[in-house]
């Protein structure tokens, strides 16, 4: 066999299977994106420093002054949240607070939080995140758990950097 034609299938090959792994790369990730996520696992990967992972609670932001009386805390935002977590109600821009707003990447790992981990709301938030997973049963099962729990209005990591001298 002459070179060219040996250079050729091994190209050919290799273009074929190259497709074929971006194929199983892709169908694993929406497999990846369609597991929900259980509330150990969370605690583990925020217990993680080096995991990147952002954490946003759709659940409506906070009680009127009618509902604040008879709301269950895992109804509202600022009522219980998971640490660290962004506020997005709805999974919708215009809901959110505009202090959270530029905290949202839709490129960052993400979990969506809801009441009860709504697959509804989940559905409307694969639309905006590339890598997303739901909350299997929400911020009640977090509760359930023991794990912490912050409460009150949502206010935006402060700008840090490293310590140390120059």
């Amino acid at each position: 066999m002459s070179p060219k034609i040996e250079r050729a299938i091994y190209i050919a090959v290799i273009i074929v299977l190259s497709g074929v792994l971006l194929a199983f790369g892709k169908k694993e990730v929406e497999l990846r994106n369609n597991l929900p996520m259980t509330v150990d696992e969370l605690a583990d990967k925020m217990s993680n420093p080096k995991i990147n992972l952002q954490i946003i609670d759709v659940r409506p932001y906070k009680p009127s002054e009618e509902e604040e009386d008879e709301a269950e805390d895992t109804d509202f935002y600022t009522l219980v949240h998971i640490p660290g977590a962004i506020p997005m109600p709805d999974c919708d821009l215009s809901k959110t607070p505009k202090d959270a707003r530029p905290q949202i990447s839709p490129y960052v790992p993400t979990v969506i939080v809801s009441k009860n981990g709504d697959p509804k709301v989940f559905e409307k938030c694969k639309k905006f995140f590339k890598f997303v997973r739901n909350l299997k049963g929400g911020i009640v099962a977090w509760d359930e758990a023991g794990y912490p729990e912050d409460e009150d209005e949502y206010t935006p990591p402060s700008a840090g950097g490293g310590g140390g001298c120059l």
